[in-house]
């Protein structure tokens, strides 16, 4: 048995967490550049607003539908993130961080009710941490994974499916024939690893629900779409494929970017900021006990601005591997201020 625990909206909730006067507007938060949404409140997706919807063409709806579009605050939003998840470790033994919003729980000897068991951890992340969360429990996390996208369906649109399904579903709780008429209801996209191309083709093939979907065949389903869609149909079908990572690896890379709140004309800024970034990405390369020999350091002019662009980049080879914030500073600072500065426009 599997929970999936997901904060709804993760990077608005943040925001709405630090500024509740933000409560009941539609809310965006903005790319890295403010180029485009990458976080939409409920109220702004209904206003129509998509995911990766480019500012300019929505920036109209702050004076006509008083949207609020926020710039991204991801150090904010990675410590929030931190005690969400370890208030989320407490409905079982086992914990995969599968994202900054979303973890998977290991339920296997868990006894009692479930469900109450997820309300109570859901109570208190939100009276804690002042996200808002839902809960998807499953025999398989693909599974778990569609109890939860049902759970903010049932919360965000009543009537989509039974009340008692909103904020925590169990679909283990229920009974083959509910669980027929929840998956008869769902389309076949909402299912983990199902994609537009595939979705595409899966429609196309006739396969329109997820109650289609699972009573495929699934070595029919390997040989004609891929193992990984087999394992997903298996997955549906209640067979586990797809262990708990409950100690992921290192990252290979780490990235710590940021957009100004206004136009920089003059090196200074930049060097401050790179120099604060550089010793961001040292503090996560200790936390995760790695050293690295090589930094990028990049600047460039937000697409959607009107007018010249400029784009700089230079790859810093360090001496030795190090994970001393003050050495990657300095180095990010002098490219900044020697090599970026003197490449011809």
């Amino acid at each position: 048995m599997f929970a999936l625990v997901d904060g709804n909206n993760f990077y608005c909730s943040a925001e709405r967490a630090m500024r509740p006067s933000l409560q009941g507007r539609p809310l965006i938060v903005l790319s890295s550049n403010d180029g485009c949404a990458i976080a939409r409140s409920n109220e702004a997706k209904d206003l129509g607003i998509k995911m990766g919807a480019p500012w300019f063409e929505i920036r109209h709806l702050e004076n006509s539908a008083g949207l609020v579009a926020l710039s991204a605050n991801f150090p904010l939003y990675a410590d929030i993130s931190d005690r969400m998840m370890t208030l989320a470790a407490g409905l079982g033994p086992t914990q995969e961080l599968y994202s900054i919003d979303e973890s998977f729980v290991g339920l296997h000897g868990v006894r009692g009710d479930l469900i109450r068991r997820s309300r109570i951890i859901r109570q208190r992340i939100l009276q804690w941490t002042g996200i808002p969360c839902c809960v998807g429990i499953g025999s398989s996390k693909t599974r778990a994974k569609l109890a939860n996208a049902i759970a903010k369906s049932a919360e965000r649109k009543p009537g989509s499916y039974p009340e008692e399904l909103s904020q925590v579903c169990n679909l283990e709780a229920l009974p083959a024939s509910d669980q027929d008429a929840i998956f008869a209801a769902t389309d076949v996209t909402e299912v983990w690893g199902v994609g537009r191309r595939i979705g595409a083709q899966l429609h196309d093939a006739g396969v329109n629900t997820v109650l289609d979907l699972i009573r495929l065949d699934p070595a029919m389903v390997k040989k004609r779409w891929s193992v990984v869609l087999e394992r997903t149909v298996r997955e549906l079908q209640g067979v586990s494929c797809i262990e708990l990572d409950d100690a992921p690896g290192p990252k290979q890379q780490i990235a710590v970017t940021r957009s100004f709140g206004k136009t920089v004309n003059t090196v200074g800024p930049l060097v401050e900021a790179v120099s604060e970034f550089a010793s961001r990405a040292g503090e996560k390369l200790r936390k995760q006990g790695c050293q690295t020999s090589q930094m990028l350091v990049f600047m460039h002019t937000s697409p959607f601005r009107q007018g010249p662009q400029l784009s700089r980049s230079v790859t810093v080879n360090l001496r030795r591997p190090t994970a001393d914030s003050r050495q990657l500073a300095d180095a990010a600072a002098q490219a900044v201020a020697t090599r970026v500065r003197h490449q011809p426009p």
